[in-house]
C-alpha cells in the first residue's frame, strides 16, 4: 500500500533488486491481502509508479543495459534515486545515473544537489565546470 492506493504486485520482483524486499518476501505472508498489505510509509504514489517504471521497463528488456533508458523527466528520475536509495537497490541507481547524464538541458545545479544527495561524485567537476563556464 502506497499513501491510499493498493498495488498488487509479486513481491519477488522488487526483492530481486533490494534487500529490503528481499527481506520481506521471507514473510511467507507478508502483504498478501488487502486487509494486511505491505505499507510503503514515506513513499508518494508517483514516486513509486515512477520506480515501476523503470522496473517493469528492465524486466521487458531483461536488465538495465538493453538498449534506451525510459524516457523520464529529471524530477522523475530523482524520485527513483530517492527509493533506490532508500531501498538499497544498487543496479537501479546505476541505471538511473546513465540515463540522467543522457538528458539534454539539466540544470547543472539540480544536478549537483542530486550528486550530492545520492554520491554521484562523478557528476560534481563536470557540473562546477558548467556553472563556470
Amino acid at each position: 500500500q502506497v499513501e491510499n492506493e493498493f498495488f498488487r504486485i509479486p513481491i519477488q520482483f522488487l526483492a530481486a533488486h533490494s534487500s529490503y524486499f528481499r527481506d520481506l518476501a521471507g514473510n511467507p505472508k507478508a502483504g498478501l491481502t488487502e486487509e494486511d498489505p505491505i505499507n510503503l510509509d514515506g513513499v508518494s504514489r508517483e514516486d513509486f509508479c515512477q520506480l515501476l517504471r523503470v522496473l517493469y521497463s528492465s524486466l521487458i528488456r531483461r536488465n538495465f543495459n538493453k538498449t534506451e533508458p525510459e524516457t523520464l523527466s529529471f524530477s522523475q528520475w530523482e524520485a527513483v534515486f530517492r527509493l533506490a536509495k532508500r531501498w538499497e537497490m544498487d543496479e537501479v541507481k546505476t541505471h538511473a545515473i546513465t540515463a540522467v547524464e543522457g538528458l539534454p538541458n539539466v540544470d547543472p545545479v539540480e544536478k549537483i544537489n542530486l550528486a550530492r544527495t545520492y554520491d554521484i561524485r562523478s557528476w560534481l567537476a563536470p557540473s562546477f565546470n558548467e556553472i563556470l563556464q
